[in-house]
């Protein structure tokens, strides 16, 4: 029996993928009989007597009835029939009005099902088309005898047939309507904050499950009522009010668009802080709010907590400074006032030891008070030094040096010191260009250096110094093999008065401020001092020192 129904000639419009989701987004393949569509139908076999009114949604393989009048059993109540019972397929094919006076006598229509089944003769059907163009079904009446159709039944039936597609296009904009809503009522339900909306007196009108937890008041029980009972401290509920009253009269807001610190109540009475952004909308002509409320009493806590930080920072950082300044102040008193009794000491050694007759330990003696009245005048030095440049004074006098002597000359004045010590000390010095420097202050670096390199070397131990020319700097090094450092020292190794952990467990003494000096010397230059491991355990020091003052 299929092979005597006729094929559709475009069989691709009924199977059209964004016809049949415009079709399913109606809404209505499921709802069965609607009321509106049913009065059109009514009326429609009223107006022009014939026995069958439908309204027909075509899917891929059957036809829905969502309206029905007139329509014998099975067919009423089953709703719907397959395709190859449908007249309605074809007015969705054509995409225009299909007017039959008699099916049987149709060559493309005799086959169908329609007529033994449904009984379908005379058949007029006008397209029923979505609100984006989409023919979703046909609106027609059906007789079950040959009839010609007059003009006037075909334009009662078109005018029923756009009356039924604005219709069809009202419940796809409810149905999108009721989606869009439950779709905000979840996002409402499921969101963070609490989100309360009043009307025009300030009475709420939704209160979400955030809002309950906030607030404690169950949304049943704050619907409807003053918002000011429910969230505002009583203290403050005359100046809600009082604004409220504002808004009315000028139905402007100066809190709406902007984020707002307040302070809310709990049903349970403890107040605590919100920030609230609220947006002011006019329904109808009045003024309703919507806001987004959330708790910051923890960010206020921290908040609180660090301005309070940054306070006793800040004056932690007042008496730091108070004490570095006092420590500076100290530090350049005592050494102006040193430097006179340590000349003192040194020029009355010097008269005694010139007498001839002076007795052999008294003038080893002498030679004691000599060698420590020069540690003590060193120190001065040092501190002076460290005091002028914190007080911003220039440290050099620069002019032509060359480094290759001046290298040399320090490393014979310590050879006398290191071969008391068993300490061997080799210098490799290659070619230098001159370079701009203070002599003095370099010769002050390399003896604090090299000083320092023998005196932390066991006996048996070596001190090497090299120098070399490389691009547009020289390389000094001085490495040792003796005691160490700690790596985790090595980053405050230049800092005054730090002293190693390994030179103060051996009671090797020394004041910490010669490497300070060394530093701040070699940086005056333009240079770099670094510190690390030597290749043989023991200690490296690098100079590096620019071949010329740009």
């Amino acid at each position: 029996m299929a092979d005597n129904i006729p094929q559709l000639r475009d069989r691709g419009r009924v199977d059209d993928p964004a016809r049949l989701r415009a079709l399913r987004a109606t809404g209505l393949l499921d709802a069965g009989s609607v009321t509106s569509l049913d009065r059109l139908t009514r009326l429609a076999t009223r107006l022009v007597k014939a026995p069958v009114a439908l309204v027909s949604l075509v899917e891929a393989d059957r036809q829905v009835f969502v309206s029905a009048v007139g329509l014998d059993e099975p067919w009423a109540s089953r709703g719907q029939t397959p395709l190859s019972h449908s007249f309605c397929q074809y007015v969705v094919t054509d995409q225009a009005p299909l007017v039959i006076t008699d099916a049987e006598a149709d060559g493309r229509l005799c086959g169908n099902l329609a007529i033994p089944d449904l009984n379908v003769i005379a058949y007029a059907g006008f397209p029923l088309r979505s609100p984006d163009g989409h023919v979703l079904g046909s609106f027609c009446a059906i007789d079950g005898r040959p009839r010609q159709w007059t003009d006037d039944e075909v334009e009662i039936l078109e005018d029923l047939a756009a009356n039924a597609e604005s219709e069809i296009a009202l419940h796809v904009a409810h149905g999108e309507l009721l989606v869009s809503s439950e779709r905000m009522r979840t996002v409402l339900e499921t969101a963070q904050d609490a989100f309360v909306s009043m009307d025009h007196d300030g009475r709420v009108t939704t209160w979400n499950e955030a809002a309950q937890r906030l607030f404690g008041w169950p949304a049943a029980e704050a619907a409807g009522r003053p918002a000011t009972e429910l969230m505002i401290p009583e203290r403050l509920h005359d100046t809600h009010r009082a604004g409220l009253d504002k808004v009315r009269r000028s139905g402007l807001s100066r809190l709406a668009g902007s984020r707002v610190e307040l302070t809310a109540v709990h049903r349970d009475g403890h107040e605590f802080p919100v920030e609230m952004t609220m947006q002011l909308c006019h329904e109808r002509g009045l003024p309703v709010f919507h806001a987004f409320l959330h708790d910051i009493t923890d960010r206020r806590r921290l908040t609180e907590q660090r301005e309070q930080l940054l306070e006793q920072e800040q004056i932690q950082v007042r008496r730091l400074r108070e004490l570095d300044r006092m420590k500076d102040d100290l530090v350049a008193v005592v050494s102006h006032e040193l430097r006179n009794p340590i000349g003192v000491i040194r020029g009355y050694a010097e008269l005694i030891s010139a007498d001839p007759g002076l007795s052999e330990p008294l003038r080893q003696d002498l030679v004691v008070i000599e060698r420590t009245s020069d540690r003590l005048a060193a120190l001065v030095d040092d501190l002076l030094d460290l005091a002028r440049l914190d007080a911003g004074h220039r440290l050099l006098n620069p002019g032509p040096l060359e480094p290759g002597p001046l290298i040399h000359d320090v490393v014979q004045t310590h050879r006398t010191v290191a071969a008391a010590q068993r300490v061997s000390l080799t210098c490799e010095i290659g070619p230098l260009p001159v370079i701009p420097g203070e002599a003095r202050r370099l010769h002050q670096v390399l003896d604090n250096l090299l000083s320092n390199a023998v005196k932390y070397t066991l006996p048996g131990g070596a001190v090497t110094v090299t120098a070399s020319h490389e691009g547009d700097r020289i390389v000094l090094t001085i490495a040792d093999t003796g005691i160490g450092i700690p790596a985790e020292q090595y980053p405050r190794l230049f800092d005054r008065f730090f002293r190693a952990s390994t030179a103060t467990a051996l009671g090797i003494k020394g004041t910490g401020l010669g490497l300070a000096v060394t530093k701040a010397i070699v940086e005056a230059h333009g240079g770099t001092i670094t510190a690390g491991p030597g290749p043989d355990s023991g200690t490296r020091f690098t100079v590096t020192l620019p071949t010329s003052s740009d």
